[in-house]
């Protein structure tokens, strides 16, 4: 499952990352905004696109990139 997540910023909604499935649980992070380098860890992330799955900030979606691959299931 695919899922595209974003910042809030006033009343807009600014796309910082894509987590894309890549079969059998697993899935990868590409980020789509230079932003995420500057901003730190705890700032919330909302998903525009499909549900959260337990992602609730940069940290957690940095965490997933970091690992490359990471199991829903688990």
């Amino acid at each position: 499952m695919s899922t595209t997540f974003a910042i809030e910023v006033k009343d807009k909604q600014i796309e910082v990352a894509r987590r894309r499935g890549i079969g059998n649980g697993e899935v990868i992070i590409v980020w789509l905004n230079d932003l995420v380098e500057i901003l730190p860890d705890g700032t919330p992330v909302v998903p525009t696109d499909n549900t959260a799955q337990g992602v609730e900030t940069l940290g957690d979606l940095r965490y997933l990139h970091i690992h490359h691959k990471f199991k829903i299931n688990e």
